[in-house]
């Protein structure tokens, strides 16, 4: 009796242990996924930053041609 209780309980041992290993494998590969997304959002927020300081610098550059066109009309 007592071997059979002894064998339910390993075989319930077993089962939630594989039970982990899926839950282990499955976590995994959502860390992969997760790590390939959270990369390519990196160099997302790099390619953004890189665009707006070039926008930021085209402002600067339409700025001083406005002032500069407004200085030539005033002189005129």
């Amino acid at each position: 009796m007592n071997e059979v209780m002894f064998l339910e309980k390993l075989d319930i041992l077993e089962t939630k242990i594989m039970g982990l290993l899926e839950l282990v494998n499955t976590l995994r590969n959502q860390l992969e996924e997760l790590t390939i997304k959270y990369k390519e959002k990196e160099e997302e927020v790099h390619g953004l930053k890189q665009e707006m300081e070039y926008l930021l610098g085209e402002k600067e550059l339409v700025k001083e041609k406005v002032a500069h066109l407004i200085k030539c009309v005033e002189a005129f």
